[in-house]
């Protein structure tokens, strides 16, 4: 019993008193216990308190190595991460930085981060990220194909790294991609908010938010992101801190790719402010010379000369070099404000350069929610998507006109549920009675689509997007450019009414100044490329300096010609006219006499090898005259002339490339004028058609083929058919006339 008491006492005394080591002897322990205490008890406290701690030893292991195996896996899994920061920062920021910020982006968190970093509308901000992710990690459900892409996605492939200023309210607030074939960027943000970033996979809405969240779920991977906000733009200063900053890490290429931008902007920075520095001088030396008072008129010695003073001449260089000299400056001035301008319009095709790389980028983050739908859809079965047929426009394709139609048709077995179509990067809105409506019994299986979509000057990107009832997604993208049309017309319309020689016409001059507001008001062709001739100033020398010399210097390969002529037109006797009627066919100007034809008026043989002077390949000839010689018309008749009269004339103006010749009739017929309509038939309803109402397609362009089919219908109905308006020659492609407003 006091054995028993012994051992429990000294074994709370041990305890209390002795910190044994695992793996230590009591002797390595430095034990004392008092010399009452037996060996017995003494080995029985020593393997009672061994067991005891390896013990509580065994259990602390067991610990630390669970807590390794969890950290690692949960960092495999992308919940963990070990960033570091993309930048090697200095312990204090440097003058220029305003605001310095570094976040990590993990793969696997679907929607916008909230960075805490406050933008100021037009404010100066660089972002700067590195990283990689795997949208498809292997091991996990359905493998993806073999030639899957997104196992080793980065910033500066663009579409990934998506960014936002403020919160979701408007276009203003729309995501973007801040990178795009570069790790660093600097921008100037135009809205104030906080700045948003993250992660893209697969389709999200217009504010960056994802709308399928499912898919973030096994990806892995982060993306290491510093956000840099400038206190000004003052790319002098941002340059040298990237450079400190590449000092520091030679081979960091997010700190690359932004020091170079950096530079390319402070060049222009500095010429810009060179050339600022330069006006603002030139404009101060000028407005000091013009200021300069006239020198005083020097009084001279008076002199004996008749007892008058005579006065000496001012010096008459004196004022000459002043104009000189202020003609020089303001030659100057007016290189240097080019220069500026010229600055001024490099950033500018820089920052465009930049939307279009952020609508690239935008297409790649479609084309990776395409390819991820497809993947989702072998996992979940095998259901297909939507299918799209594009009728119009064709890839490719070079349009004159700033408004097309995209055309086609969508259809999906398990119906549709949305039908979007964007250009540019930007929804189009449809009509009230467009697009798909979703009934309560059934999605429509099929849609036909006709949209007229507007374009910018060059290249633009068309995409239409179709979404079935399961979700799954089916996109199609083409590209058309739009060469501005409105530069590349040129004009020459000429109506005669007063004939000094010849009897008079009625409604020649109405038709060309209608045809000419058609052409300068309607279809908006600048005023200085169009040239109107009436009456007086339509005369043969004039004529033939319009059309052989003025349309030749100016009318390139690729652009197009108009000439517009109404007045009369006559025939005479030639038994050498290479049509077979024995008859030279002629177009009057103003100062014409029919007693001598070939001095005074235009042969048709003339006007062929005017036209071939011409460039252009698409040449288009109006005519409302007529050659028959009857009365009423506009033509004169020529004694003892009644032959048939050959239309071969018309197909040899016409037999160039690219010519297309209508004239209001055919050749042995009246071009007739109608007091009601006070114009000629033909080209009232000429003007009509190419306002509209030859648009068969309803597509809003008038090519030369509807107007044709037009004129050619309504105005023989108006002449009660005694007038066929005739049309020779073909060109290459749809010949666009017009543009419906």
């Amino acid at each position: 019993m006091q054995a028993y008491l012994l051992t429990e006492r000294y074994s709370l005394w041990w305890e209390s008193n002795v910190s044994l080591q695992f793996g230590q002897t009591d002797h390595e322990a430095g034990m004392k216990f008092p010399p009452a205490l037996t060996c017995e008890v003494y080995g029985s406290i020593q393997r009672k308190n061994l067991m005891k701690v390896y013990t509580m030893k065994r259990h602390k292991l067991f610990i630390i190595f669970s807590c390794i195996f969890v950290f690692l896996f949960l960092m495999a899994l992308g919940c963990v991460t070990t960033s570091t920061s993309v930048l090697k920062m200095p312990e204090s920021l440097p003058p220029i930085v305003k605001e310095y910020k570094h976040i990590t982006l993990n793969a696997n968190i679907p929607g916008m981060m909230n960075t805490g970093v406050y933008l100021n509308d037009g404010e100066t901000y660089s972002v700067l990220a590195t990283g990689s992710i795997d949208l498809w990690p292997a091991g996990l459900g359905h493998a993806p194909p073999a030639d899957y892409k997104y196992h080793d996605v980065r910033p500066e492939h663009g579409w990934p790294l998506m960014a936002r200023v403020g919160e979701k309210k408007g276009v203003m607030n729309r995501y973007f991609s801040p990178l795009w074939q570069a790790n660093g960027h600097t921008q100037t943000a135009w809205s104030s908010g906080n700045l948003y970033l993250g992660v893209r996979d697969g389709p999200v809405d217009s504010y960056g938010e994802p709308l399928n969240p499912r898919y973030y779920n096994h990806n892995t991977g982060f993306f290491k992101v510093d956000i840099i906000v400038w206190h000004r733009e003052d790319y002098v200063q941002i340059v040298d801190f990237f450079e400190e900053m590449k000092g520091k890490d030679q081979d960091n290429k997010a700190v690359i790719d932004a020091l170079a931008q950096a530079i390319t902007y402070k060049e222009i920075s500095l010429a810009k402010a060179k050339a600022s520095k330069e006006i603002e001088e030139t404009e101060k030396e000028i407005q000091a010379l013009k200021e300069e008072p006239e020198q005083k008129k020097e009084q001279a010695v008076e002199t004996a000369t008749k007892g008058k003073p005579v006065l000496k001449a001012k010096p008459p260089t004196a004022d000459a070099g002043k104009q000189e000299k202020v003609a020089r400056l303001e030659g100057k001035l007016a290189k240097l404000t080019e220069t500026l301008g010229q600055l001024e319009r490099l950033k500018k095709e820089l920052e465009e350069e930049r939307k279009k790389s952020s609508l690239l980028a935008k297409e790649l983050e479609e084309k990776e929610k395409s390819e991820k739908d497809l993947l989702v859809k072998l996992e979940y079965g095998s259901k297909a998507p939507p299918v799209i047929v594009i009728a119009s426009p064709q890839e490719g394709s070079k349009v004159e006109v700033k408004i097309i139609t995209f055309s086609g048709v969508a259809e999906d077995d398990q119906g549709l549920t949305r039908l979007e179509i964007f250009i540019n990067g930007k929804p189009i809105k449809k009509k009230a009675d467009r697009g798909v409506r979703v009934t309560r019994e059934k999605s429509p299986t099929r849609l036909d689509f006709r949209e007229r979509v507007p374009l910018e000057r060059g290249e633009n990107r068309i995409k239409i997007r179709a979404v079935d009832s399961d979700g799954l997604t089916c996109e199609k993208t083409l590209t058309v450019h739009y060469v501005e049309r409105r530069k590349n017309i040129w004009a020459v319309v000429i109506g005669i009414n007063n004939y000094p020689n010849i009897r008079k016409l009625k409604y020649a001059v109405n038709d060309a100044k209608l045809f000419y507001n058609h052409l300068v008001k309607y279809n908006q062709i600048p005023a200085e490329n169009v040239n109107l001739l009436i009456n007086q100033e339509a005369t043969l020398t004039k004529l033939r300096s319009m059309l052989g010399t003025h349309l030749k210097n100016r009318a390139g390969k690729e652009d197009m010609v108009i000439i517009f002529f109404a007045g009369h037109g006559a025939t005479e006797k030639d038994v050498m006219s290479p049509d077979g009627d024995g008859l030279e066919k002629y177009l009057l100007p103003y100062d014409a006499d029919p007693k001598d034809l070939y001095a005074t008026a235009l042969p048709m043989g003339e006007v062929s090898r005017i036209f071939s002077r011409i460039r252009s390949e698409r040449l288009v000839f109006i005519a409302d005259s007529c050659y028959s010689g009857a009365s009423g018309g506009r033509t004169i008749g020529i004694t003892d002339i009644r032959a048939n009269i050959s239309e071969a004339f018309l197909e040899r103006i016409a037999s160039g490339k690219g010519r297309v010749i209508i004239t209001a009739s055919g050749a042995n017929e009246v071009s007739a004028e109608n007091d009601e309509l006070r114009h000629g038939v033909f080209t009232y309803y000429l003007v009509e058609g190419l306002r509209g109402k030859a648009d068969a397609d309803k597509d809003g362009l008038i090519t030369i083929d509807e107007v044709y089919r037009y004129v050619s219908e309504h105005v023989p109905r108006a002449t009660g058919q005694e007038q066929h308006p005739i049309k020779k020659g073909t060109v290459k492609g749809r010949l666009i006339l017009s543009i419906v407003n």
